[in-house]
C-alpha cells in the first residue's frame, strides 16, 4: 500500500507507514497499554475477597464462600490482528492498484499487585500480506518498539461525581528499525485518565473517559540517519562519513496526545466502543539565524499534526476468547498537496479482525475454575 510519511521522526513520531504501525509510531492510540476492553482495563472493587482493609491482596487470605478472588495477570492478552486498507477495495483509487492487508501478533502482558497498582509491557510482530512498500525484504516480519508501563487505576475518586482517575508513564524502548534509525535512545510519557460508568440497567452499562498524555523524546541525534552512507568510499574524506548518513530529517522531541473514548457493554458477550484522538507533536528546533537560509517559513513549520478515529464491536463467544471487529483512521491531518484530510475517511483508513486470547479466561478454562463475569467485576 502506498505510504506517506511526514518526516522521520523520534519514534512514535508521525511515520505513518501503516495503520497499524502509525500507532504504534503515535505512542498507541488510547496509549494500546490499556485492554481493548474497558472493562478488563479497569481494577476490580476496593474489597475484593481475599483482601485486608488497606485494599492489597492477601496471599494467604481465605475466599469467603460466593466470593471470587480476581487474577493478579487479568487484562493479560494475546492478539492476532487483520488489518485491510479501505481503499484496497477501490481498484480505481490510485494510479496503480496498491492494496493493503497487514497480520500483527500483539503481546500484552499485565500484572496488578493489588487492585490499583500495575504493570504491563506490549510487543508487536508484522508482516504485511500485500507487497510491502517500505521493508527491505520480501515477507519481512518486523518488530515494533517495546512499550513498558507501570499504572494506578482509579486511585482517586471525585467524590458526589463518581469520576475516577487513572495515572500511568508509559516507557518506550527502542527495539524497532525506525526508532534506531531516529537515533532514539527512550520515549518517556506519563498520562492521566478521567473515567466514569454508567449502568444503564438491562441496557448494559457505558463508560466514558477523557485521557491526556505529554511524551519526551531523548534520541543521539536531533536527525535521523541512514544505516550505511550513501557513498561507501566517504572514510577517505575529510571530515568522514557523517554528512552521508545523516538525513536531514528531523526528530520529534515532545508531543501531546488527548482524546476521548466512549464504551457500551451491552450483554456480557456484547459491546461496542468508539474513540478520537488529536495528537500534536513538536520536532527540533532548526537555528533560524543560520545565514545560510535565505527564504524562512512564515508559518509554524516545527509542529506536526494527526488523528486517530476508531469504532469497534466486540464479540466474546467463550470465556478465554474475544473478537473485536473494526474500523479506524489513523493519518496526518494534511496531506502532500496541503489540503487536510478527512479525519474519519481516507486512504489511511482500514478494516480489522482481532482475534484476542484472554489469559485469566484460558488460565480459568483450564484449570476449571470459574471468574466472574465483568458486570460482577464492576
Amino acid at each position: 500500500m502506498m505510504k506517506w510519511t511526514a518526516s522521520l521522526l523520534v519514534t512514535l513520531g508521525v511515520a505513518f507507514a501503516g495503520p497499524v504501525q502509525a500507532q504504534d509510531d503515535e505512542a498507541g492510540f488510547d496509549d494500546r497499554l490499556w485492554s481493548s476492553n474497558p472493562a478488563d482495563a479497569l481494577a476490580g472493587p476496593a474489597q475484593e475477597a481475599g483482601s485486608d482493609e488497606s485494599g492489597e491482596i492477601s496471599l494467604v487470605a481465605e475466599v469467603e464462600p460466593g466470593e471470587e478472588l480476581l487474577a493478579p495477570w487479568r487484562g493479560s492478552q494475546i492478539t492476532y490482528l487483520n488489518e485491510v486498507g479501505v481503499v484496497s477495495f477501490d481498484r480505481s483509487f490510485d494510479l496503480t492498484y496498491n492494496p493493503y492487508w497487514l497480520m500483527t501478533w500483539v503481546f500484552r502482558p499485565r500484572w496488578w499487585f493489588d487492585d490499583v497498582w500495575n504493570v504491563a509491557a506490549r510487543l508487536d510482530l508484522s508482516r504485511e500480506v500485500t507487497q510491502a512498500d517500505d521493508r527491505t525484504f520480501q515477507g519481512e516480519t518486523w518488530v515494533h518498539d517495546l512499550l513498558l508501563s507501570a499504572g494506578a487505576s482509579r486511585f482517586v475518586t471525585i467524590p458526589g461525581a463518581g469520576i475516577d482517575v487513572s495515572a500511568d508513564l508509559v516507557l518506550t524502548v527502542p527495539t524497532s528499525k525506525i526508532s534506531q534509525a531516529r537515533t532514539l535512545a527512550l520515549g518517556i510519557g506519563p498520562g492521566v485518565r478521567i473515567s466514569r460508568n454508567v449502568d444503564l440497567g438491562p441496557a448494559g452499562t457505558l463508560f466514558l473517559d477523557y485521557h491526556v498524555r505529554f511524551s519526551a523524546f531523548l534520541n543521539r541525534y536531533t536527525t535521523s540517519e541512514l544505516e550505511t552512507p550513501i557513498i561507501p568510499s566517504c572514510s577517505g574524506i575529510d571530515g568522514g562519513c557523517d554528512e552521508f548518513i545523516n538525513t536531514g530529517e528531523r526528530n520529534t522531541q515532545w508531543r501531546v496526545q488527548h482524546g476521548i473514548s466512549i464504551s457500551w457493554q451491552v450483554l456480557d458477550w456484547l459491546g461496542a466502543s468508539a474513540g478520537f484522538e488529536h495528537i500534536v507533536s513538536w520536532l527540533y528546533d532548526i537555528d533560524k539565524d543560520d545565514p545560510r537560509i535565505s527564504d524562512q517559513a512564515e508559518a509554524d513549520i516545527d509542529a506536526r499534526y494527526s488523528s486517530a478515529f476508531d469504532v469497534e464491536l466486540t464479540f466474546s463467544p467463550w470465556n478465554p476468547l474475544e473478537l473485536g471487529l473494526g474500523y479506524s483512521t489513523i493519518s496526518p491531518q494534511l496531506a502532500p498537496d496541503s489540503t487536510y484530510y478527512n479525519p474519519f475517511y481516507n486512504r489511511y483508513s482500514t478494516v480489522y479482525l482481532d482475534l484476542r486470547i484472554l489469559i485469566d479466561g484460558l488460565v480459568d478454562e483450564i484449570t476449571g475454575t470459574g471468574s466472574p463475569t465483568r458486570e460482577e467485576e464492576l
